[in-house]
């Protein structure tokens, strides 16, 4: 969906101006922090719930959020509860399989699969708009995808299995939801609208909890660790300021900026875990960025 104002610029948090690149900039650097949620995802589902895992991660971070937004907080309107709620419950889907597929197979796998949104986004939107996508924004895609293409497949090949099943509607709902958040941006305050976005997303994961786990806060203090780190780093900065982010360019360019997560993945991997990074993957991975700058 084409802004034809807010593409070019939109209001700082500050109330200064925020030009597209900057919206852009901000926006990978949102996307960047969640993607390193995987890994630490993974860690916490060896001993707690999906539900449990989100909705205890959530509530810290709009703990957080209503204590460091709280004067903006009291300007409240109906739109931005609304909106809010309605991303919250959107990204509450998005991580119900992406937690599921985490579950079930590698972060990697995981990281490739939710993020082939970069490619559901421009046909949903197409098909919404009745209007095809412009050829530089094919181009785009194209050069990105056959990046992460390059980035994520192994030479023993793909093995399809349950894992990859959510990790596949994952992307389904992530790019609706990409969509959902390109429309809604303009009809509320974004900052407002993220803060219930986040509350949002951890009253549906407790209820969920409580109805089909049997809910329990971390144990150690590894995994006080890794759950305050997904709050703070991956909800409060990763989740809260999208709204914000995508307010100053398309759903088309959000949903390609989806193509930097397997490039994070597979720097942790090799960074954190002793993973090769193959001349293949080396190729991919400046596919994906050349065709962020393009």
């Amino acid at each position: 969906m084409t802004k034809t104002g807010a593409a070019s610029r939109t209001v700082g948090l500050n109330g200064g101006a925020l030009s597209r690149r900057s919206s852009e900039i901000l926006l990978a650097a949102l996307i960047i922090a969640r993607s390193t949620s995987y890994m630490f995802s993974k860690i916490l589902l060896q001993s707690m719930g999906q539900f449990t895992l989100l909705g205890v991660r959530s509530s810290i971070a709009f703990i957080v959020l209503a204590l460091v937004c709280f004067r903006t907080l009291r300007k409240t309107r109906k739109e931005d509860v609304i909106c809010g709620g309605l991303i919250g419950a959107a990204f509450f889907i998005v991580m119900f399989f992406e937690l599921a597929a985490l579950k079930n197979t590698t972060s990697v796998a995981v990281s490739f699969e939710e993020n082939s949104a970069v490619v559901l986004v421009p046909i949903f939107t197409a098909i919404l708009t009745r209007k095809l996508p412009s050829k530089k924004t094919l181009l785009i895609f194209l050069i990105a995808g056959t990046g992460i293409v390059l980035l994520s497949f192994k030479p023993e090949g793909f093995r399809f299995n349950r894992g990859d099943v959510f990790g596949i509607m994952a992307a389904v709902t992530y790019a609706m939801t990409i969509i959902l958040i390109s429309y809604l941006s303009d009809k509320a305050d974004p900052i407002r609208a993220g803060v219930y976005q986040v509350g949002s997303m951890g009253l549906l994961s407790m209820i969920a909890a409580f109805i089909t786990e049997s809910p329990a806060l971390p144990a150690t203090g590894p995994e006080w660790g890794c759950m305050l780190y997904l709050a703070i780093v991956c909800s409060v900065f990763g989740f809260t300021l999208q709204p914000f982010a995508q307010k100053g360019t398309t759903a088309e360019r959000a949903g390609m900026m989806c193509a930097l997560n397997p490039v994070t993945a597979a720097v942790l991997g090799t960074v954190c875990l002793g993973e090769e990074l193959s001349i293949k993957g080396i190729i991919g991975a400046a596919l994906i960025v050349a065709g962020i700058l393009i």
